[in-house]
């Protein structure tokens, strides 16, 4: 038990000393977000960043600068045997044509579409794109089988373009552990890294980009090269839905994808935010369940459930620096609560204790001396 808190406590300050490491980057920017509608694509601009979302529900391509580092973001769906039906960044059909509505700082897309019949992958996409004005998107995407349906796979797809991409790293973080993947000049292989994720992100001359996964937080994936097929991408993949499905069934996901100009360090401060909003929680959870026993302990505890909560808020806003901040925060609290505990621990149950013992003896001493003179 002693060498479990012993490990809590060194990765709490070790994810402080992370958070710690980064100077403060202000990501406040302009309230407004333009874009424009055209056709069955939006397409919003924020600086140099350009994003396009089709009505089909995906991002159907991301350019920093001119230069594009996603080629798409979306669903694609094999019918059973692996036969290839589409991909929502150029296949279905438009229900609904996409709507924009202006936010506090930034603007929400709003996307609705399905299969069609022929298709016999009977699944109804609608996609939430919130776009701040700092340049984050949130994506949230509901799939409902609007028939029943036998389906090999339903898988989410994040597309590098190769040309931008190749002779970098794409770096894969699960678990506590970042690893790299070369992303090779010359195909060399068709699967390239496989395993789960939960961020992914790479760097190149052009810009960066981010995507993290927030609901389900991880995913198992296939990272392979197009190349393999006469395509142009670097695709990372993961299957979301299999197999059997009634009519009405529901799946949901939530990710995030940062394309950015800023530099590794900005990226490196978006990853140890997020590692940090996750690390607040979960020490949260675990303070909360021991339920500190002290006055000065049961105040830092709500202290620090405030801090918590306005690190989710601030990155449901797109403002890194504020997760960032109050993160480090909450972990700052919760090693004070620890340390509080302790030491009224032992003032209450320790030190007060032995005082009211020595004062007991004290006064018996006392009435045995006063007896014994009284007889004397």
């Amino acid at each position: 038990m002693m060498k479990f808190r012993r490990i809590t406590i060194l990765l709490v300050i070790s994810i402080l000393l992370v958070l710690s490491m980064f100077s403060v980057v202000s990501t406040k920017a302009q309230e407004e977000v333009p874009y424009e509608i055209s056709g069955d694509t939006v397409r919003v601009t924020i600086g140099n960043v350009d994003i396009s979302i089709t009505a089909r529900t995906a991002i159907s391509s991301i350019s920093i600068g001119g230069i594009q580092v996603v080629s798409a973001v979306g669903f694609g769906v094999f019918a059973p045997g692996w036969r290839w039906i589409g991909g929502t960044w150029y296949y279905g059909e438009v229900l609904e044509p996409p709507t924009v509505e202006e936010i506090p700082g930034g603007i929400r897309v709003r996307t609705h579409a399905k299969f069609p019949p022929e298709s016999e992958q009977y699944f109804e996409f609608i996609g939430i794109y919130t776009i701040y004005s700092t340049g984050m998107i949130m994506a949230n995407y509901t799939i409902t089988a609007y028939e029943n349906v036998d389906t090999q796979g339903v898988l989410f797809y994040v597309q590098w373009p190769i040309s931008t991409f190749k002779g970098s790293s794409l770096y894969i973080a699960y678990g506590g552990t970042i690893s790299s993947v070369n992303l090779p000049e010359e195909f060399k292989s068709q699967t390239l890294s496989s395993g789960s994720y939960s961020v992914a992100y790479a760097s190149t001359k052009y810009g960066d980009l981010v995507v993290i996964l927030l609901s389900p937080p991880s995913i198992g994936y296939d990272l392979d090269d197009a190349r393999a097929w006469g395509g142009d991408v670097f695709e990372l993949k993961g299957t979301i839905i299999s197999g059997t499905l009634t009519k009405g069934t529901t799946y949901k996901m939530s990710l995030v994808i940062y394309p950015h100009s800023k530099g590794s360090e900005f990226t490196n401060m978006i990853v140890s935010a997020f590692s940090g909003l996750g690390a607040a929680k979960t020490t949260l959870e675990t303070l909360k369940k021991s339920k500190p026993r002290t006055p000065g302990g049961a105040k830092l505890l709500s202290q620090c459930e405030r801090e918590v909560e306005l690190a989710y808020k601030a990155f449901s806003q797109g403002d890194i620096e504020g997760t960032y901040t109050h993160a480090k925060k909450a972990l700052e609290l919760a090693q004070a609560i620890k340390y509080t505990e302790r030491r009224q621990r032992i003032i209450f149950f320790v030190i007060i204790p032995n005082i009211i013992g020595l004062i007991l003896m004290l006064l018996v001493v006392k009435t045995i001396l006063s007896k014994v003179k009284s007889e004397s």
